[in-house]
């Protein structure tokens, strides 16, 4: 016990209940003043708050007082009063307010669940064998593993903490008079705390876990911080609320506005609009002065650009393929991954009128093989979107889903959607999933070993795609066959050279402080992934390609297909037309073997699609008609790069669709890879159509139906979970 005649000039207090005549049992006491404090920290110093007196707040020690009350008593900056209590009598009321010491912990979740009937007992060992294994809370387990709601483990967590318990999403009034101010946006999400009252002194705030670091953290305002328990939905839905509008105009305007110059907001700059009026004139000027010369320079120097393409994109892809290897995760390395170890991992999926897609979604999400308590998972919809909205609410969705509605403003493209997510991505590491992709279940857990294995340089690591409905018809295996050549040649070929890699639109696992730090995606590109891995590559980062697939729906209705293929030669244009706004200063980045790596695949690519119509019309008019004129323009030495082009071109192509299929296993699809030239006249139908939308439309998103093959993804995505 304490001495009562050796406490210097402190006055004592009796912490014990005692009884009073009148008034019954007294306890001195104010449990509610005393839960105001981290109980975690105080009990450590053997110091408990128990009432107010003439605007101070009163203490009580033991004898003598921990070194460091004082400086912990001090951080509060407010008025103190400091007592001396005997020990015993000190733990006596520590148990009355927070409960006996030997209860707390982990476990007593558990207890109280059961307790509550919130919880059996076989639901309760099998989220305890769960976080034997993967670690993590067990409140998240439990929701997790659909045992629990939030709401019911914020009722859970009140009951186990002694504090109030507060339903914000019905009781909470105006949030415009909440105390946002006192701590950034940030500070906000990071730590799930909701600000509710503030009168200069005592801090009141909603949290959904009372042992976030964020209440110490706010004790540094110089007040006493009162933490009520709510759930997690409710945190969720009013800091989304509150911040909004914020976060949509950053969304939109954010790269525009710290690095104009990587916006496609403005396709043309003025220089590049006065190169391209100068261009025009010179050849109007050659055409008026000279016809027939002109149109056979510019013919020459377009098939001598297409035979370099051609001879480039062999070469390459045969000179690289020959050291490149995706990066490889062993069975051996993901064994010894421990699951204890594992980051919270942001999974953002923008949805958009796909509601024929959300079971399959569902399903894929959950057969990740990753612990479900850090799962971050995003459902970007648009707000005005209530089909999709509505059917994802009913689809009982797991509780790591979180559905993020959008709002609607222009532009209304994909990137946009992604930027309102990452802004409340909560994990370390990032990716997007589209919303019919299946991607391998361990597909996190490689990246996260690819990362932690790699350079900080490393700032992506670009999963394979390829599609599960191959054999649905003629168009879905040549598509096959063309991701086939993307993604398990043209891709690792340029990762094994070191040149700047246009990223797939799905399945790229990002750094989220480097995918922040170079602004994400523009919203005004229709090719959003195209361009971020090459401004990545600008700002120094590097991005790998992994020996991991993700199954996506190939377009199987030629019309729905062509709008797609448009989208994707625009924003190539697009991304190629921003990126050489300063040509010099991207030589200067990329260097001479990476600057004309990004000639080919950005300009070269598209500029293919819109050569092939206009020199096969050429060519068919000739052997129809003999017109002299078609003649004249293919003077003897280009007549022959032409006819080079013709017949190399068509076999380097299909070769190479050929090799792609067999390295990746898909031998029944080798034999339409003769028909490829076929394929190049869609994809050239939907290259003009790209390059009049850059025209009148640059920054317009068309849309692609999904759930055209539900049948299928459901089917394979039961045999790939079993």
């Amino acid at each position: 016990m304490a001495d009562r005649t050796d406490r210097g000039s402190l006055p004592f207090i009796d912490l014990d209940v005692r009884r009073d005549g009148e008034q019954g049992t007294v306890d001195p006491v104010n449990a509610r003043v005393a839960l105001l404090f981290q109980v975690h920290e105080w009990r450590r110093l053997g110091v408990l708050a128990f009432g107010w007196s003439d605007d101070a707040l009163n203490v009580a020690t033991g004898w003598p007082p921990h070194p460091d009350v004082q400086e912990r008593l001090a951080r509060l900056n407010i008025p103190v009063q400091m007592f001396v209590a005997d020990d015993g009598a000190l733990k006596r009321a520590f148990d009355r307010v927070y409960g006996p010491e030997s209860d707390r912990g982990e476990p007593r979740f558990g207890e109280v669940a059961l307790r509550l009937g919130k919880l059996d007992e076989a639901a309760l060992e099998e989220a305890l064998a769960y976080q034997r294994h993967h670690g993590g809370r067990l409140g998240q387990i439990l929701t997790g593993l659909r045992h629990l709601t939030f709401w019911d483990v914020a009722e859970i967590v009140a009951a186990q903490r002694r504090l109030p318990l507060v339903n914000l999403l019905k009781e909470m009034g105006p949030i415009g008079g909440v105390p946002w101010h006192l701590m950034p946006r940030e500070f906000w999400f990071r730590h799930h705390i909701v600000p509710l009252e503030d009168d200069g002194q005592v801090l009141r705030v909603a949290v959904e876990d009372p042992d976030t670091p964020g209440l110490h953290a706010l004790t540094g305002l110089g007040r006493i911080v009162m933490p009520v328990v709510t759930g997690r939905r409710d945190i969720v839905g009013i800091l989304g609320a509150r911040y909004a509008h914020d976060d949509l105009a950053h969304s939109r305007e954010a790269l525009a506005a710290s690095t104009p110059h990587y916006s496609a907001q403005r396709l043309l700059t003025p220089c590049q609009t006065a190169v391209l009026v100068a261009l025009a004139a010179a050849v109007g000027a050659g055409l008026w002065r000279n016809s027939s010369l002109t149109l056979i320079v510019l013919s020459s120097l377009l098939l001598l650009t297409y035979a370099v393409m051609v001879t480039y994109r062999f070469w390459f892809v045969q000179k690289a393929t020959g050291q490149a290897r995706e990066a490889t995760v062993s069975q051996e390395e993901l064994q010894e991954l421990n699951d204890w170890t594992l980051p919270t991992y942001t999974v953002l999926i923008p949805i958009r009128d796909e509601v024929a897609v959300l079971p399959t979604l569902a399903r894929a999400v959950e057969a990740l093989d990753y612990p479900k308590d850090r799962l971050d998972v995003k459902l970007l919809v648009e707000q005005d979107d209530y089909r999709t909205i509505q059917a994802a609410l009913r689809g009982d969705l797991a509780s790591y889903i979180e559905i993020v509605p959008v709002p609607p403003d222009e532009p209304r493209t994909k990137p946009k959607a992604c930027n309102y997510g990452l802004q409340r991505a909560l994990g370390e590491f990032v990716t997007i999933f589209d919303a019919e992709d299946i991607p391998d279940p361990d597909q996190l857990k490689k990246a996260v070993a690819l990362f932690r294995r790699a350079d900080r340089r490393i700032a992506c690591i670009q999963a394979k795609l390829s599609y599960f409905n191959r054999d649905q018809n003629l168009l879905t295996r040549w598509f096959t066959a063309e991701y086939a050549v993307w993604f398990d040649l043209y891709l690792p070929a340029l990762q094994a050279s070191g040149h700047p890699i246009p990223l797939g639109g799905s399945s790229n696992h990002f750094r989220t402080e480097v995918l922040r730090e170079v602004g994400g995606w523009d919203p005004f590109n229709v090719t959003e992934d195209a361009d971020l891995g090459i401004r990545l590559h600008r700002a120094g980062y590097r991005t790998e390609v992994m020996d991991s697939t993700t199954y996506e729906e190939a377009n199987s209705e030629f019309v729905n297909w062509v709008r797609q293929r448009s989208r994707w030669v625009k924003g190539y244009l697009q991304t190629w037309i921003v990126h050489m706004r300063h040509p010099v200063s991207l030589y200067r980045q990329l260097g001479f073997r990476g600057f004309w790596s990004f000639q080919m695949s950005l300009l070269g690519t598209p500029l293919m699609f819109l050569l092939n119509p206009v020199y096969w019309l050429l060519t068919s008019l000739w052997f129809a008609t003999q017109w002299a004129f078609i003649g004249h323009l293919f003077p003897v030495g280009i007549y022959y790069i032409g006819m080079l082009n013709l017949l190399a071109g068509n076999f380097v192509f299909a070769y190479l669709s050929a090799v792609a299929c067999a390295r990746r296993g898909d031998w029944e699809l080798v034999k339409y890879a003769i028909l490829s030239p076929l394929y190049w006249s869609m994809m050239s139908l939907g290259a003009w159509k790209a390059f009049i939308q850059l025209v009148l439309r640059p920054s317009h998103w068309e849309k692609t139906a999904h759930g055209l093959m539900r049948g299928q993804a459901v089917d394979m995505m039961g045999g790939r979970a079993g």
